[in-house]
């Protein structure tokens, strides 16, 4: 199955659904464009709008890597991939907690212990899935990069 058969939900506790193209000459992904967060929004309204940005797309591969925590094969497939003049980019976009190093909580409480764990186990598999990508790019000369708020908060340049 592929990523754009999973369809936007309002009961993700994100803001989703179908973006609507302005230039449709920049867009080179397949459709329908589906917007899991307020983040990948802001990041479509920016490549759709930027000048600079030549072509633009969403989902725009599969990409295959070793999972640490169940030593199996697993899809991933990044957010965007966009072209700025001569480079080219596949772009992440991430909570800036998922993808540092969690801090372990000052309290035992079971539901810290469980945001803990949540976080740790997402750290891993985003590390996993990101060596994908980032050896993926290699090879192509393309660039790898996470966006986080702080990025997407911040502005986009």
């Amino acid at each position: 199955m592929t990523i754009k058969k999973i369809k936007p939900t309002n009961r993700s506790g994100f803001k989703q659904g179908y973006y609507k193209l302005k230039d449709e000459k920049k867009y080179v992904g397949t459709a329908p464009i589906i917007y899991r967060s307020s983040w990948e929004y802001k990041f479509m309204v920016w490549c759709d709008n930027n000048e600079h940005v030549e072509k633009w797309a969403s989902e725009p591969v599969e990409i295959k890597y070793k999972s640490r925590k169940d030593n199996k094969i697993h899809k991933y497939y990044p957010d965007f991939y966009y072209k700025m003049g001569i480079e080219e980019y596949l772009v992440e976009i991430k909570p800036k907690a998922q993808i540092t190093y969690p801090t372990p909580p000052t309290k035992n409480s079971k539901k810290a212990l469980e945001s803990y764990k949540f976080l740790c186990e997402a750290y891993v598999t985003n590390m996993d899935k990101y060596t994908a990508a980032k050896d993926y790019c290699e090879g192509r000369r393309w660039k790898f990069i996470v966006l986080t708020e702080d990025t997407i908060g911040n502005g986009l340049r």
